[in-house]
């Protein structure tokens, strides 16, 4: 019996594409998103800026006075956006975001979730869960404003997902650093579970980030990594409501008083070294996408600004917390945590409590819990997978051959 294997239509792939796309038109005509995206112009603004050989982080959007706060590479990477009208920069951009949307929920759900359905139902499942995806918070913030999050969370997940052998495996995990600086820590994931040629590769993707900056723009690429890079204010405020991050908790408590941010760092090296032991279990059990979800969580805690958009890691990890409850407690418990993980983002209760104006820096113990929701949320989300992983196969360390788990190979 010989075994049919489909590829990808290209036919397909581009009606996909091309109806994607004309719903996000209607859409975003509906919604009234032609008059904002705000971050989407800034990201055009840098992309201007370098055609016009202007001065990268002095510039201002115009009307808001937001600065650029990317390295170099980013701006270049948005000139194609900067090149076109600024209609069909924002549906190519969404259309983009929406696309990856799919590809972060069809690489996290298990091959064996996948296999109980034909190729057609597979389409119709994976396009309702992209749509029923644009009400969680993060990823609709990430829609409105024109964020990069999406973009770059699937660039990590399909990345590292893939087999040990895959060639540059690792170097688009560079390349995400190399726009944003966030995804930092997953230096620290590759090292921690003996990846060598994946780290090897994501510092070589960084690099070359770094390189194509300097050659196009060397003296604004020497002020970013030597000035820019060092200033956290240029974000914007660190007590916003939105800032979803231990800096933001503890300057909603203390503001500008001196301990903030000792105990930002104190608290951000345990968090990091316990994620650290916690996403190493899982990647050493075969459980990648858990592992990778929640290396994600040291990324959104550590980072001095973790804006609600940036929480888009919570597809990947619902379904991590779905897999891991069921797995210790079974199908029911499963059902009711993932209702109750993606419900409690689509209420959006960190909206709810007064915000601006550094009103947050007055809210009652009862307002910090909504304010406060997607940082309460994602720590219960860590104990809850530290707590099943108890159950977790032992690491191989004595496996052969080659489908061993990666990370135990020693690459």
């Amino acid at each position: 019996m010989t075994t049919t294997v489909r590829t990808a239509n290209p036919r397909r792939i581009v009606i996909g594409v091309l109806v994607c796309a004309a719903l996000v038109a209607l859409g975003a005509w509906a919604y009234g998103l032609f008059d904002g995206m705000i971050d989407l112009r800034v990201y055009r603004m840098g992309g201007s800026v370098l055609l016009d050989r202007g001065s990268l982080y002095d510039a201002k959007l115009a009307g808001s006075g937001l600065p650029f706060t990317y390295p170099p590479f980013a701006a270049i990477a948005m000139l194609p956006l900067a090149a076109v009208p600024w209609g069909v920069a924002l549906v190519a951009w969404t259309t983009l975001s929406v696309l990856c949307i799919a590809a972060i929920w069809r690489n996290s759900l298990p091959a064996s979730a996948w296999s109980y359905f034909p190729e057609r139902k597979r389409v119709v499942i994976l396009v309702a869960l992209t749509a029923a995806s644009l009400l969680l918070e993060p990823v609709w913030q990430t829609l409105q404003f024109g964020q990069i999050n999406l973009l770059l969370t699937a660039m990590i997940l399909l990345d590292l997902i893939r087999p040990a052998g895959a060639k540059w495996r690792g170097f688009w995990v560079g390349v995400t650093i190399g726009v944003k600086l966030t995804p930092l820590p997953f230096l620290a994931f590759l090292l921690i579970t003996k990846q060598w040629r994946a780290f090897r590769n994501a510092v070589l993707g960084l690099l070359a980030t770094m390189a194509i900056g300097f050659a196009v723009v060397p003296n604004q690429s020497w002020h970013y990594w030597t000035v820019v890079i060092r200033d956290a204010n240029r974000v914007g405020g660190l007590a916003y409501t939105g800032n979803q991050s231990f800096m933001g908790f503890l300057s909603r408590l203390g503001d500008d008083s001196s301990w903030v941010e000792p105990t930002w760092f104190v608290l951000s090296a345990v968090f990091g070294l316990a994620v650290l032991w916690l996403a190493r279990r899982f990647w050493l059990a075969d459980e990648r996408v858990t592992a990778i979800s929640v290396m994600a969580l040291a990324v959104l805690y550590a980072s001095p600004v973790s804006w609600s958009h940036h929480w888009v890691w919570i597809i990947p990890l619902g379904v991590s917390l779905i897999r891991a409850v069921n797995r210790q407690w079974g199908l029911n418990p499963a059902v009711v945590t993932g209702v109750l993980w993606y419900g409690l983002f689509v209420l959006r209760s960190i909206w709810w409590v007064p915000f601006r104006d550094d009103r947050e820096l007055s809210w009652s113990f009862w307002q910090s819990i909504p304010g406060n929701s997607h940082l309460i949320l994602g720590m219960l989300a860590f104990l809850l997978l530290a707590f099943t992983s108890r159950n977790l196969p032992k690491p191989a360390v004595a496996h052969t051959g080659r489908n061993r788990p990666e990370g135990v190979s020693g690459e």
